[in-house]
């Protein structure tokens, strides 16, 4: 299915949201990953009973592992290994391929990082049940009906069963720092529902059983936390985080100029990644970030956007291609004071507006202080006649887990990346391969944004970048 653009007119059936989904800070695109062991083998599934659930999806429990109407995480399970009836115990979820942009599983240690690539399996990577297809592997219909599936959460310190598939291990020991609670957390995610199909329907579809990982036929009582608990585990989770690898690091910026460079970041400053980045603390995300200007305008541009998988326009025909990537989005990292992420600051692939150059332009207003009324009127009326996008910056945050995330930053994601793509955000060089990602935010020098900042050398025709600029200057540039 293409996605069709003339630069004139809102793309898609609705406006779609925030496009991410946050353990207390920003997370990383989906990756391809290796099977846990024994994951996607061919052998036979081990026997499963009649679909019936003894645990229950937690729909975004508490404040600390936030979320919004349409994206990720949908639903969750958590509790700590060793409690009561926690050891030896299996989760098996059978549910449907979902009728969205993507969808995957990931499990967490209690630093609510991802241990290793088999703690996660992304929509691509599984293996359907017999007899259905899975509606995300390129050349099947996109609305098949037959599109069952089985994944199995297991115990890292059980051996997986020979032939077992769709397998994804969970924690059964203290994350990277060795200490403390073993405390796990499963996340199931799904980006922009199509619609007609709300995330509601993926988690009502979803069924988990506990199981005995010694004998994955026979189900046990389910161990797992009530959601008041898990909101206590997250948030031990975040400190745990924070005093083993550190502060959050705002984007590097230049010392002078005007102009706005985004660029990866060090994946071991941030908490609950959307995918596995690689060996922590060697490995940085997939999305790009930049820092913007607290009381200029902010002129950000990606120069041309990869085709895209496009949910709003699926019909009974379509059938799944291999996408350079299957959704993108443009927004604000900030929570409110009740720590929802800050709903009106996101543009994504299908709601954006482009220019006649395909050229995908957003302007931020600033936030610090805002603009007076008539120049914000000002600035709107020029960004619609010029098909630019335009987001409002909110105050700067107050609270401490709000004041987590730097102010002001923006990311750039890009979800289900296709290994074809070079130009994906994945093109950037990432700083913390040969440096201490604690030297990251510190960067200034021209040679350090040449390199590892987004540019055409990087990213080709889809590079990004920006510009920053007071109201007279906006208006003297684009009148």
């Amino acid at each position: 299915m293409l996605n069709t653009r003339n630069g004139t007119r809102k793309r898609g059936a609705r406006r779609v949201g925030i496009a991410m989904g946050l353990a207390v800070l920003t997370t990383v695109g989906l990756t391809s990953v290796t099977p846990a062991s024994g994951a996607g083998a061919s052998g036979a599934a081990a026997a499963v009973g009649p679909l019936a659930s003894t645990c229950r999806w937690l729909a975004t429990p508490g404040q600390f592992w936030v979320t919004d109407p349409v994206n990720s995480p949908v639903a969750l399970l958590g509790g700590v290994y060793g409690d009561p009836g926690t050891r030896g115990v299996a989760y098996r979820v059978n549910g449907k391929f979902t009728h969205s942009t993507t969808m995957s599983f990931t499990a967490y240690d209690n630093l609510d990082d991802i241990p290793a690539a088999n703690y996660v399996i992304n929509d691509r990577d599984i293996i359907p049940d017999p007899g259905s297809v899975n509606p995300f592997v390129p050349g099947t219909k996109v609305m098949a009906r037959n599109r069952n599936y089985t994944v199995y959460f297991w115990p890292d310190s059980v051996k997986v069963p020979a032939g077992l598939k769709n397998v994804i291990l969970y924690p059964t020991k203290p994350g990277a720092s060795g200490t403390g609670a073993v405390r796990f957390a499963v996340a199931y995610r799904q980006y922009h529902p199509q619609p007609g199909y709300p995330t509601i329907t993926g988690i009502r579809d979803a069924h988990i059983t506990a199981v005995s990982a010694a004998n994955p036929s026979r189900r046990v009582a389910c161990p797992l936390q009530a959601a008041g608990a898990f909101t206590r585990i997250q948030l031990a989770d975040v400190y745990a985080h924070l005093k083993y690898w550190g502060r959050i690091q705002a984007p590097p910026e230049p010392k002078t100029g005007n102009k706005i460079y985004f660029m990866t970041a060090p994946a071991s400053i941030f908490l609950g990644l959307d995918g596995y980045p690689g060996t922590l603390p060697n490995s940085c995300l997939q999305y790009m970030l930049a820092t913007l200007p607290r009381a200029q305008i902010s002129v950000t541009t990606m120069h041309a956007v990869p085709e895209y998988f496009n949910n709003d326009l699926v019909t009974r025909s379509s059938v799944m291609k291999d996408y350079p990537i299957r959704y993108q989005s443009f927004g604000v990292n900030y929570f409110t004071v009740n720590t929802r992420l800050y709903n009106s600051g996101w543009v994504n692939t299908d709601n954006a507006v482009y220019t006649s150059k395909g050229e995908w332009t957003t302007v931020y207003l600033p936030g610090d202080p805002q603009l007076p009324a008539g120049e914000a009127d000002r600035v709107r009326s020029m960004a619609r006649a010029l098909h630019f996008n335009v987001i409002q910056m909110p105050p700067p945050p107050t609270g401490p887990i709000q004041r987590l995330l730097p102010y002001p930053s923006i990311a750039i994601r890009q979800k289900a990346i296709s290994s074809s793509f070079r130009y994906s955000n994945t093109a950037l060089p990432c700083w913390s391969k040969n440096h201490s990602y604690k030297t990251w935010g510190q960067q200034s020098s021209p040679a350090f944004f040449a390199k590892y900042a987004s540019n055409r050398i990087n990213n080709g025709k889809y590079y990004t970048d920006g510009v920053k600029l007071t109201f007279a200057q906006f208006v003297r540039k684009y009148s």
